[in-house]
């Protein structure tokens, strides 16, 4: 008789930093090798909403505040966009790419795709975007000469900071860390009512990978359904637990 509880030992959680600008290759090759049946994707059913309805409004806003901006700074308009905390945001309007390549995915395979996020959260965020892709922050981004870490850099300092190679400060400082919990509460309520609807046997969850860090503060994706670090896997390199 099978059970009423979804398979939780079989969820294998893949982190991701958002700003990876080969995400969507690496996330679409990653899923063509794993082949899962669901795939649980970190953005919301608002989020996902809205950037359907209103992403290349947004853009079109982007880019006219962007050629203001480069204007003002003196820069020509292609290096601008080719900043990388500039083209960090046009990634952040559009649909991310877990998302996309999971569709993509799904649309040849068969699996299913399911947003987990909290729209709250989501909403929160959201309602900063205006602020975000004004002509005058773009242009005081534009003067920023020191670049953000490294994509290669950040899945490093992840993959260190799941296995748990040394302490860390907690990641859920900055904000209402009970919106944190809220919101990480949420997800993992989705993904728990997700798989004992479908019944999967080859569950994925794909997000940021500070869901598969171990938190005094916040109950993870990872530790609430107690994921062994053979499961945990870092989009640049396949599983955490290989150094």
């Amino acid at each position: 008789m099978r059970s009423d509880r979804p398979p939780q030992n079989s969820l294998v959680l893949l982190g991701v930093i958002h700003s990876d600008p080969l995400g969507y290759r690496r996330t679409l090759a990653f899923l063509s090798r794993h082949r899962p049946d669901a795939i649980l994707v970190e953005i919301s059913p608002y989020a996902l909403r809205y950037r359907m309805e209103h992403s290349r409004r947004l853009l079109r806003r982007f880019h006219a505040n962007l050629r203001t901006a480069a204007r003002n700074a003196s820069m020509d308009y292609r290096k601008a966009l080719g900043h990388p905390r500039i083209a960090a945001i046009a990634r952040q309007i559009t649909l991310p790419f877990e998302y996309r390549a999971s569709a993509a995915f799904a649309a040849a395979s068969g699996a299913t795709v399911a947003p987990v996020d909290r729209s709250e959260f989501s909403t929160i965020w959201i309602e900063t975007w205006a602020e975000l892709i004004c002509a005058e922050n773009l242009e005081t981004l534009l003067k920023i000469e020191d670049a953000p870490a490294s994509v290669a850099s950040g899945y490093e300092l992840a993959a260190r900071k799941i296995r748990g190679d040394f302490p860390a400060p907690d990641l859920w400082t900055g904000g209402d860390i009970s919106l944190w919990r809220r919101r990480e509460d949420h997800i993992v309520s989705e993904i728990f009512s997700v798989l004992a609807r479908s019944r999967s046997e080859r569950p994925f969850y794909i997000g940021g990978w500070r869901h598969l860090v171990h938190s005094e503060t916040v109950r993870t994706v990872r530790d609430a359904f107690a994921v062994d670090l053979s499961r945990c896997f870092l989009l640049d390199r396949g599983p955490v637990a290989v150094r």
